[in-house]
């Protein structure tokens, strides 16, 4: 049997409310084998954190600060999110990052760049890997994360295949979504051509960029197959074997 990973999943937003219980059986009917579930706000992760509870093996809980949501951070705020990211509950910081996509003013761009610093920092010292989000804002990124560096993965990755070879040389893992099937994939397929397969990652971020053939549907965990069988078949690897890659580096990556 394949075991897939999906390491990125937004399964308790409101999107998953009407069937969550469905999502959940065609997840496992594909296989999905593990699904980190990503939080993005102090009430979000402590759910996740109870319901992760039903399965400890399965489901993986990541806390972190949304880089749009910085400028809103009070120092309560931050000392709970603090305390819940080192909880034993909690596996990983995330998504953090940059997005410069959605927030143009230059005062809150900093205020980003100050947060990603200081929750790569959090994620040193409780000694977790972090996970990041990352939009029309790569070169700050990558400097931020190398002169900051500690065990990471660049999630749903859409830059180049020069900047993610720069990215894995400096030990971090690149995980790759649905957007791999679409027809102007040529950005995410150079990368995983060229990238060490050693750092090759999937992930949905469902509910969002549904793969082909699920293009322009709520994207969820069961249709990580189709994102893996297209990466496999970019490599000149069956199926199986490319699973296999991504289940092998993923456990790598949570070593601690």
């Amino acid at each position: 049997m394949i075991n897939y990973i999906d390491t990125h999943a937004h399964i308790l937003s409101k999107e998953f409310e009407d069937d969550f219980e469905d999502v959940l059986l065609r997840a496992d009917q594909a296989n999905i084998a593990k699904i980190m579930i990503i939080t993005l706000d102090n009430d979000e992760t402590r759910r996740a954190i109870e319901f992760a509870q039903r399965d400890k093996n399965k489901y993986m809980v990541a806390c972190g600060i949304f880089p749009c949501d910085t400028s809103e951070v009070s120092e309560a705020y931050w000392q709970e999110y603090e305390t819940l990211a080192r909880s034993d509950d909690v596996d990983c910081v995330g998504e953090i990052g940059l997005d410069y996509y959605w927030e143009k003013d230059e005062e809150k761009r900093e205020i980003q760049r100050e947060y990603f610093i200081k929750q790569i920092e959090l994620a040193k010292e409780i000694n977790k890997p972090f996970l990041v989000h990352s939009r029309d804002a790569i070169q700050d990124t990558f400097d931020i994360m190398k002169q900051h560096r500690h065990k990471g993965l660049m999630h749903c990755y859409s830059g180049t295949k020069e900047m993610a070879i720069e990215f894995t040389k400096l030990g971090y893992y690149i995980a790759l979504g649905g957007a791999i099937t679409f027809k102007n994939a040529r950005h995410s397929i150079e990368v995983c051509e060229t990238i060490d397969e050693n750092y090759l990652l999937s992930e949905t971020d469902c509910p969002y960029m549904a793969p082909v053939p699920k293009r322009g549907q709520r994207n969820e965990p069961s249709n990580i197959p189709y994102i893996v069988k297209k990466m496999a078949e970019v490599k000149g690897y069956d199926e199986e074997k490319m699973a296999s890659i991504i289940y092998n580096n993923w456990m790598r990556f949570l070593e601690k």
